[in-house]
């Protein structure tokens, strides 16, 4: 179950690969935790009071095709509107004929993901790690007092 501070995103894909790609997308917004399901079964479970933010579907899963997934997902309290995008290698899918908002393409496109996260969900970039404050002195004072 995801932490009650971070809104959960359920992943359905069957290639770790692609779920491992995914997962390290979203540590760069740490108010979501994804959730992978690798087949629809086991999305169906994990969906059931889940009430996640947003739906990633692979579309060739190894029990049934993601656009049966989906319609199946809708019929879930918690599922019924939220955004669902299509994640998947088939570039000509008609998402808008099955429900989906939008298709992200394999392979995915790091900032275009993190753009369309922000979008829909309405994430926020991390802020930026500080630097040591004596790296981030200028000026040669930061670098020779060890020297002295």
């Amino acid at each position: 179950m995801p932490s009650p501070a971070r809104r959960p995103v359920l992943y359905v894909e069957d290639h770790p690969v692609n779920a491992l790609l995914m997962a390290a997308i979203l540590e760069r917004r740490p108010e979501l935790e994804l959730l992978v399901a690798t087949t629809g079964e086991e999305a169906l479970c994990m969906a059931a009071g889940l009430h996640p933010a947003l739906l990633l579907l692979d579309l060739g899963l190894p029990d049934c095709h993601g656009s049966r997934l989906l319609g199946l997902l809708r019929a879930l309290p918690g599922c019924e509107s939220v955004p669902a995008v299509a994640v998947t290698a088939d570039i000509n899918f008609p998402v808008e004929d099955w429900g989906f908002c939008e298709l992200w393409p394999k392979p995915l496109n790091v900032d275009e993901v993190l753009a369309r996260l922000d979008a829909l969900v309405g994430t926020q970039p991390a802020p930026a790690p500080q630097l040591p404050e004596l790296i981030a002195q200028p000026g040669p004072r930061a670098l020779t007092s060890h020297w002295r």
